[in-house]
């Protein structure tokens, strides 16, 4: 727990002294977002991975809270397009500063990425990490702008597959843990097959990571609608927009129950009334059970992942990372091999 407390302080600090108290304009809007932090997940992954192979912290944390700036910059947009209103209990930033000025926001939030890499490199980063670092970086920020894309058409989409949903949340949420991880081991000096182990353990661990997320509202609904969520738990409820176990109740679910989860998802009425409706069918369907399963399928690869990687604490910390999603998910990360 030392090891932990100890990288997570530093990735405060390096946030807190990048968007310090009093500033106006951008940066006031960015440390509004990002001040005081949330789980600081992607930070996290991009630390764990260059120390367990051997990385310098205070070369690794300013890209380490670049990856936190790009999250937060697609969160701005994402509130806008999803209609949002609140953040992490709190008024989003479009509803706190305006619309227009919430997209601007993101947009700048996205170049920190690239911002940070100058800052490494000026701390004693390799130039050809740096290079490397920025290419993964580049290619995983359009992936996960497709992935967005293909996630809005589809908005009302029963009939979906399942692997066309696991393809939308491998490029919207899986590619930027995998480009954490990766970029992580490339600045840390890894070996090509750490490089990759590591990499593969950031895309299982961002699709169970999605999946899991994708059944809080249906696992444990709580009454402020929170749901143990970032977001709003009614979100993609009110946008029409099915989730995996949506999918799976849908793929799973008689006749009558199909046309019930059609009603729920794209009928008028009461969002929480529709909410604790979809909740009964996920459950009635067996789909909460399929969709923890498919959670504990991809947590499994990404700690098998985590064998070619040296044993150490920060390899630990990685495997805490991927079974802290929930106690239905959990994995004994002392014993990696399975």
């Amino acid at each position: 727990m030392e090891c932990a407390a100890a990288v997570r302080a530093a990735l405060v600090t390096e946030l807190t002294t990048r968007w310090p108290e009093g500033a106006d304009g951008l940066a006031e809007m960015h440390r509004y977002a990002l001040v005081p932090p949330g789980k600081l997940v992607r930070p996290l992954l991009v630390m764990w991975s260059a120390l367990s192979v051997g990385g310098d912290i205070d070369q690794v944390l300013p890209v380490a809270v670049g990856f936190e700036a790009v999250h937060t910059g697609s969160l701005l947009h994402d509130d806008i397009i999803d209609g949002d209103l609140t953040r992490r209990g709190r008024p989003a930033i479009h509803s706190a500063f305006g619309p227009e000025q919430a997209i601007i926001a993101g947009n700048a939030l996205f170049f920190e990425c690239f911002a940070a890499l100058g800052r490494a490199a000026s701390r004693g980063m390799p130039d050809e990490r740096v290079v490397a670092a920025m290419r993964v970086q580049a290619e995983a920020g359009v992936t996960a702008c497709r992935g967005a894309l293909a996630e809005l058409s589809l908005a009302g989409e029963l009939d979906t597959p399942i692997e066309d949903y696991v393809a939308v949340a491998r490029a919207k949420t899986a590619a930027l843990t995998r480009a954490a991880c990766m970029v992580g081991a490339l600045l840390g000096g890894g070996r090509s097959a750490e490089v990759h182990a590591l990499a593969t353990f950031g895309e299982h661990y961002g699709l169970a990571f999605q999946f899991h997320d994708d059944l809080l509202p249906y696992a444990q609904i709580n009454p402020s609608g929170a749901a143990g969520t970032d977001k709003p738990a009614d979100s993609d409820l009110r946008n029409h927009r099915p989730t995996l176990p949506v999918l799976l109740a849908h793929q799973r679910g008689s006749t009558i129950q199909r046309d019930m989860l059609r009603q729920v998802l794209l009928g008028p009425g009461d969002p929480g009334i529709r909410l604790a409706r979809m909740c009964e069918l996920v459950q009635a369907t067996g789909a909460l059970t399929a969709a923890q399963a498919m959670v504990a399928v991809h947590t499994r690869q990404a700690l098998n992942a985590l064998n070619l990687v040296p044993a150490s604490v920060f390899r630990t910390r990685l495997a805490d990372l991927a079974t802290s999603s929930g106690d239905d998910t959990a994995v004994d990360s002392d014993a990696l091999a399975i």
